[in-house]
């Protein structure tokens, strides 16, 4: 493999994981909080996906996320605004699909040498940066969420799959038919 196909490799593994970090949680604890200060599995997931959002929007100059749903996710929000959650998670997750997919085929639309390269005026580092940044961002968060189900709801919950590109797409397959099949409880 190259550095183009390792970085976005290691990003898919993330990606996959995160997924299924969440995969069959029970509606009701989407917005659970442990404790009054601590953040919630919606505002968790939502931030990784305004992460995917600000990144690919580098590339498409679009945004998925609107700017009131940015600020609610951002690093720093006020625990006191997230304990409402005003959004729809259908639409959340539905949204990430989107950006994930498109991210993706951005990524493998560029040149190889494009990852040493500074990808927008915005951005202060090189996309081969970016990616690596990205990545272990979203396994940090995907920890959490994995922390939260085991005090929730499965003290067995696990993660770390997806290793092979097989493995990827047959779990992304499984949480896609999980995702379509279940979606409406999460109304």
């Amino acid at each position: 493999m190259n550095k183009k196909e390792e970085l976005i490799s290691a990003l898919e593994i993330a990606e996959i994981n995160f997924l299924m970090s969440f995969r069959e949680v029970k509606p009701e604890l989407v917005t659970k909080q442990i404790q009054k200060d601590t953040n919630h599995l919606a505002w968790i997931i939502g931030h990784c996906i305004s992460h995917f959002d600000l990144f690919l929007s580098m590339y498409t100059d679009e945004r998925f996320l609107t700017e009131e749903e940015r600020e609610y996710y951002a690093y720093g929000a006020s625990k006191e605004k997230i304990i409402e959650y005003p959004f729809s998670f259908i639409d959340l997750i539905d949204a990430h699909l989107k950006i994930t997919q498109k991210f993706f085929n951005v990524l493998e639309g560029q040149d190889v040498k494009k990852f040493d390269e500074i990808p927008h005026e915005e951005s202060a580092e090189r996309l081969a940066d970016l990616l690596k940044r990205i990545t272990l961002h979203i396994m940090g968060h995907t920890g959490q969420i994995v922390l939260l189900r085991r005090m929730f709801d499965n003290p067995f919950w696990e993660f770390v799959g997806g290793v092979s590109k097989e493995q990827r797409i047959k779990l992304r397959n499984e949480w896609i038919k999980w995702w379509e099949e279940n979606k409406s409880s999460y109304q």
